[in-house]
């Protein structure tokens, strides 16, 4: 049993899934967050779920928890857009101009959609007194979101075209077939997030229950690459 239990390795990588690696992996701030994600949109899948049922009372119970770890992410996330200065060096060294401006636009887009999410959360957390910000704050700090999950999907997209072309060839590594897998899964990331974007964002189209389903999806996907460079 423990010699199976020692075999077990994260997907896409060569590491085994151990106790020391557990550990290592909720020891990171950014695993942790996306973590509390998972449980945050699986929470909100359950009491969607039990509202449509008999069960209200514990519908109501899921949805107030998913509205708490929904706060509780937020702590993680202030200054989050500092890394993303992280990504001009990347911008920089891109030979395509087209696809160059892309990714600058891509750092802009992340940089004003976590600046905003801040300036929202400073009232969702308490640091500011309930009442302070203007009521739609939220809305318009979605609208950024929208306009991120757009720019990502565009960039990805490219990344994992790329990705898959080198993993064509007949003499492509492990390495680079895990490349592709984890820049299309990446890709399907960033649909999500988009998907999930049309609900925040009050669209009339939009569907309560792929809003979940795709925060859920986006989350997965999120805490395994996060967990992928924890264990690098």
């Amino acid at each position: 049993m423990a010699s199976a239990a020692s075999k077990r390795r994260l997907p896409l990588s060569d590491k085994d899934l151990d106790l020391k690696a557990a550990n290592k992996i909720l020891s990171s701030a950014q695993t942790r967050e996306k973590c509390l994600k998972i449980l945050q949109y699986a929470s909100r899948l359950v009491g969607y779920i039990l509202l449509r049922s008999s069960w209200k009372d514990w519908g109501k119970h899921f949805e107030t928890l998913s509205k708490s770890l929904s706060t509780a992410r937020r702590f993680f996330k202030f200054f989050r857009f500092i890394k993303h200065f992280e990504d001009l060096a990347e911008a920089g060294e891109e030979k395509d101009p087209t696809f160059q401006k892309m990714l600058y636009l891509d750092v802009a887009a992340n940089v004003v959609a976590d600046v905003s999410e801040d300036w929202t959360s400073l009232e969702k957390v308490g640091v500011l007194k309930k009442g302070s910000l203007h009521p739609r704050t939220e809305y318009y700090a979605n609208w950024c979101q929208l306009v991120l999950a757009v720019v990502e999907v565009v960039v990805t997209k490219i990344k994992a075209d790329r990705a898959s072309e080198k993993a064509s060839k007949p003499d492509a590594p492990v390495e680079v077939q895990r490349k592709k897998t984890m820049a299309q899964l990446e890709f399907s990331k960033f649909v999500a997030d988009l998907i999930k974007a049309f609900w925040d964002c009050e669209l009339s189209f939009a569907s309560e229950l792929a809003f979940i389903l795709s925060g859920l999806w986006a989350a997965l996907i999120s805490t395994h690459k996060y967990a992928l460079r924890v264990l690098k």
